[in-house]
């Protein structure tokens, strides 16, 4: 039975306290850089079967977002990394699921590892930052802009300037995230 709380409805027991609190997922992406460019993996399970997509997933209830951001890389890139800085933090809203709360993270390959994709992507490549190709989630491609722009900022990461790690969430989207393509003279 519905139960106005703090100004919103929540699905809650009429016979006592409990309350059924709709609390997002966390998720982590890194941006892997390599010679060359960014690591992406092509995806072989749903959602977003065959697009592309940075290294990352869901944080276990026993362990830390950065712990996850590593083991996510060792699970799909087959490779220890080095975690260099956080990217940004993002709300991933979704129709048909609990939200998100992303981290983005920035990295670099343990010297020495070798890539190999793991059960969940049936390829790798490294990426030239002016050819990226689209991506299977909104959430990555904004993850890779901010890096971006923080790789350009005198000093290293700075917040985003059109507050995307802060902002609200806008309706979820089902399109592909496009990457904008910059021109070669």
């Amino acid at each position: 039975m519905p139960r106005e709380i703090e100004g919103r409805l929540h699905e809650a027991c009429p016979n006592d306290d409990f309350v059924l609190w709709h609390d997002p997922k966390v998720v982590t992406a890194v941006v892997v850089q390599a010679p060359g460019g960014v690591l992406l993996g092509r995806r072989g399970i749903e959602p977003g079967r065959g697009l592309w997509c940075l290294p990352g997933g869901f944080v276990n209830d026993d362990e830390g977002p950065l712990d996850a951001a590593v083991r996510e890389c060792r699970e799909e890139i087959g490779a220890a990394v080095d975690i260099t800085g956080l990217v940004g933090v993002y709300h991933i809203a979704k129709s048909d699921a609990p939200s998100m709360v992303g981290l983005g993270y920035s990295g670099r390959l343990v010297e020495g590892e070798k890539l190999e994709a793991g059960a969940e992507m049936t390829e790798l490549e490294v990426f030239p930052l002016d050819s990226v190709p689209d991506l299977a989630f909104p959430s990555h491609r904004q993850i890779l802009l901010d890096f971006v722009r923080s790789q350009a900022s005198p000093g290293g990461v700075e917040a985003p300037r059109d507050g995307a790690a802060a902002r609200r969430s806008e309706r979820p989207s089902r399109d592909r995230a496009r990457w904008p393509r910059t021109r070669r003279r």
